[in-house]
């Protein structure tokens, strides 16, 4: 919960302020009646993920000082709900993008999908063209305006390039084998971003990716990134949006549950897919996973959850 302090002890609260503490004056506190924060759910995953990804993603973000009001969104004339479509049962109780942009949000995810390759005439993997994506245009609209009515916005993996490259032009490349694995992540020098104020030097989490963007690019764009690996390129990336606030671009996976890596490690492995890296527990003779980044996952999402509360308490002064 947020740190209510007097009058008499700015200092305090300024230096609160300063290392990422939520604080309220004295009058804001007694003012205080907000609304649940609407926090869209843009969910691109296949069928048989998408009700785990709506439990991984609001788990995180409902330790929290907001109430949340989960806004679960699709596109309007979602290709994926037509008839017979794997997906046009569990769209059913998704709302058009239409009719939530009238009520707008306060912040939005976007989760990742499963297109990133195809092979045609070769066993080389190759990157599936954005353009070729059968929502791209709807999810471009919903992008761009984002961009200008959202506070912050998550893009997570196939998303975050996706909306890299539709904002900057910047071009994704495929790697010769999958980053696939638990990496740790430096955090960047002296940054005061809030999403990484309070966390450790270096940052655990997933990833399970074929597609990669050059973190230089990324900087000559003026995006920042905020974490990254020398070996398998950046977590978190930011940047500034047209509505005071930011979004925030993942390569990896801290919403992933324990077993998440274990269950795509055994639908893959018959293809030829390598044990995830630094994974499972080597000192386990059955060789089972370990879960190492939960807490770093907590601070992230409450992080990021904080700056949305901030958003609201200045509102209300």
């Amino acid at each position: 919960m947020p740190i209510v302090i007097n009058a008499e002890l700015q200092g305090l609260s300024n230096r609160l302020r300063h290392a990422g503490a939520v604080v309220l004056d004295e009058e804001q506190a007694l003012k205080q009646d907000i609304r649940p924060a609407r926090i869209g759910l843009l969910n691109l995953m296949p069928a048989p993920a998408m009700e785990a990804t709506e439990n991984q993603w609001l788990r995180y973000i409902s330790n929290t000082v907001l109430q949340i009001e989960p806004v679960l969104m699709k596109f309007d004339d979602d290709p994926r709900e037509r008839p017979g479509a794997s997906r046009q049962k569990i769209l059913e109780r998704y709302t058009p993008f239409s009719e939530i942009k009238s009520l707008g949000l306060d912040g939005l995810i976007v989760t990742g999908d499963n297109l990133e390759l195809r092979k045609e005439n070769s066993t080389k993997n190759e990157a599936l063209p954005f353009e070729e994506i059968k929502y791209g245009d709807s999810l471009k609209a919903i992008i761009d305006w984002a961009k200008e009515n959202v506070f912050s916005t998550i893009y997570s993996c196939l998303a975050s390039h996706f909306a890299l490259n539709h904002l900057y032009e910047i071009e994704r490349t495929i790697s010769e084998e999958k980053i696939f694995g638990v990496f740790d992540h430096e955090i960047k020098r002296y940054s005061t971003h809030a999403l990484v104020q309070g966390m450790d030097d270096l940052i655990t989490a997933p990833h399970s990716r074929w597609g990669n963007m050059i973190p230089s690019t990324l900087k000559t764009k003026g995006v920042d990134v905020l974490a990254e690996n020398e070996q398998v390129g950046w977590l978190l990336a930011s940047d500034e949006n047209a509505s005071n606030g930011f979004d925030i671009y993942l390569q990896g996976h801290p919403e992933y549950d324990k077993y998440d890596l274990h269950s795509e490690f055994l639908r893959d492995w018959e293809n030829g897919q390598k044990m995830p890296k630094d994974y499972y527990d080597s000192n386990n003779p059955a060789a089972m996973p370990k879960m190492t980044w939960a807490n770093d996952a907590r601070a992230l999402h409450s992080n990021w959850m904080g700056a949305l509360y901030k958003h609201f308490s200045s509102d209300l002064s």
